[in-house]
C-alpha cells in the first residue's frame, strides 16, 4: 500500500498505464525487497530456532544433538553445529539481500 500511493507509481498512472501495467511494472519490483528480506529473516530464525523445538518436543534432529553434546561438554561437536547454524543464517541473508538487489531496481542502479 504504501507503494502503491507513491510518486513514480501515480505518475504512471497519469501516463495512462492500465492497473495491471503499474502493478507490475512499477509497484511490484519495488514492493517485494522487503518482502523478501522479511522472509528469509524469518526462514533462519526458523532454522536457527529449531533446537528448541527439538528439546521440547523430543524430535531427534541437530537440535537435540546440540543439546545433547553440550550436556557432554563435547566442544569440538558444540563448535560444529554452532559453525552450521551460523553457515545457514548468513547463506539465507545473503540470498536475501541478492534477491532483493535483483528484484528492486533502485538498489541495481545506484546513485
Amino acid at each position: 500500500l504504501n507503494v502503491m500511493q507513491s510518486a513514480y507509481v501515480e505518475t504512471a498512472e497519469l501516463k495512462g498505464l492500465s492497473a495491471f501495467a503499474v502493478i507490475r511494472k512499477h509497484a511490484f519490483p519495488n514492493a517485494i525487497a522487503p518482502i523478501i528480506n522479511v522472509v528469509m529473516l524469518n526462514l533462519a530464525y526458523l532454522v536457527v530456532g529449531v533446537v528448541l523445538v527439538e528439546v521440547i518436543f523430543v524430535y531427534p534432529g541437530i537440535g537435540q544433538y546440540l543439546v545433547d553434546h553440550v550436556t557432554k561438554r563435547d566442544v569440538p561437536v558444540v563448535q560444529a553445529v554452532g559453525l552450521i547454524f551460523a553457515a545457514v543464517y548468513i547463506s539465507l541473508n545473503i540470498i536475501a539481500d541478492i534477491a532483493a538487489i535483483v528484484a528492486n531496481p533502485r538498489l541495481r542502479h545506484p546513485k
